[in-house]
């Protein structure tokens, strides 16, 4: 038994090791296998030292170097300030440690997995329509989602406290009126969805905020409920909104997928009869149609020096309840990040990269039209 264990502890990662190569976290299944949850309660003294934001150290993106000028084979960037607006982009989990509950910002390997990963394959989807910051933040390991807790509440308010510090930095850095786009995507976006609703909802900062792009997470229509100004995007170039889809398998349990997210997360048991938010990247619609596979739209930079160029047709999608229901993607890349229940979490973005990258010009060019 230990031994059949062991064999597929080895395929897993080697898989795991494939879908790294194109920009993939680390597979949920291997991460399963070889993750916990630190042994020692939360305990704030015993955490990492918090980081400077006044430092560029303290950035995996500070509005400009290499990370402004990643993208696809073959498409023309602008400069960073030639650009329209900035983005506050909250990246994922890409700590895997049980040594603390919250990544120390010295890990090497860890800061190196989110630049190579999330902020190359992910972020760079706004740096044609706007300058790009990334904080990196004290977050909670991947090991407190597996075994909830009290001290993984606590990690997770912990985590928020840099990313609360970091938004508060960066509106110092981009100046007063220039608008501004918040995105994020797993751990990322549940951060967000505080920040949304502690910092911008009912201040004039929800008017000069272009749009929210919270993928990766499930809202449900009471969190909109009990927002002041914040509603979801309805269209292509709607502003001032949120935009929110987590990616599935067509014929996957979406239902199955929150009560295991709830389960991981500390929140109660969603109700059968709760309604969740979607908004479909293809179109930008939230009626439910099926939009078929449109080309020139997934992207992940590959492997080597060069990024590859973007995949034509790759999946279709809908929204159902809260869920983006998509065809079983084409090409290898993005079929290896299917995870169990057929989840392509993972790759809420790279699966509509080109989508994200244009929609996100057209709804700052919509934002500055509409309070020229």
């Amino acid at each position: 038994m230990k031994r059949a264990a062991l064999v597929l502890a080895v395929v897993i990662l080697a898989m795991a090791g494939i879908g790294l190569a194109y920009g993939q976290r680390i597979g949920l299944l291997a991460a399963l296998l070889l993750s916990h949850a630190p042994r020692q309660p939360f305990a704030a003294a015993a955490a990492p030292p918090a980081p400077d934001y006044a430092q560029k150290s303290a950035w995996a993106a500070d509005g400009g170097g290499d990370s402004n000028m990643w993208g696809p084979a073959g498409q023309r960037l602008s400069y960073p300030e030639s650009r329209k607006a900035d983005v506050f982009f909250i990246h994922p989990t890409t700590y895997f440690s049980n040594d603390h509950w919250n990544q120390p910002l010295d890990d090497a390997d860890t800061n190196a997995r989110t630049d190579t990963g999330t902020i190359r394959n992910q972020a760079s989807a706004f740096n044609l329509c706007c300058r790009l910051w990334a904080p990196r933040y004290r977050q909670m390991t991947f090991g407190g989602f597996l075994q909830w807790s009290d001290s993984s509440a606590a990690a997770m308010d912990f985590a928020y406290s840099d990313v609360a510090r970091a938004f508060a930095e960066f509106l110092g850095r981009i100046g007063p009126g220039k608008p501004f786009i918040v995105a994020s995507h797993s751990q990322g976006s549940r951060h967000a969805l505080r920040l949304l609703a502690e910092e911008i909802d009912g201040t004039p900062l929800a008017h000069r905020m272009v749009a929210a792009y919270v993928a990766g997470t499930w809202i449900d229509a009471g969190w909109f409920a009990a927002r002041k100004d914040l509603r979801p995007c309805d269209r292509a170039d709607d502003t001032g909104c949120v935009l929110n889809w987590s990616t599935l398998l067509e014929g996957s349990d979406a239902q199955s997928q929150r009560e295991a997210f709830a389960r991981r997360s500390g929140a109660p048991p969603p109700a059968p009869t709760a309604r969740y938010v979607c908004t479909n990247p293809l179109d930008w619609s939230r009626d439910g149609s099926t939009v078929p596979a449109a080309r020139d739209v997934a992207w992940v930079y590959g492997r080597g020096d060069k990024p590859r160029p973007v995949d034509p047709r790759e999946v279709s999608a809908r929204c159902d309840n809260g869920g983006l229901f998509v065809s079983r993607p084409k090409d290898q890349p993005y079929a290896i990040a299917e995870l169990p229940g057929g989840n392509y979490h993972n790759y809420d973005y790279q699966l509509f990269y080109g989508n994200i990258r244009d929609n996100a010009v057209v709804r700052v060019d919509a934002w500055w039209k509409a309070h020229r």
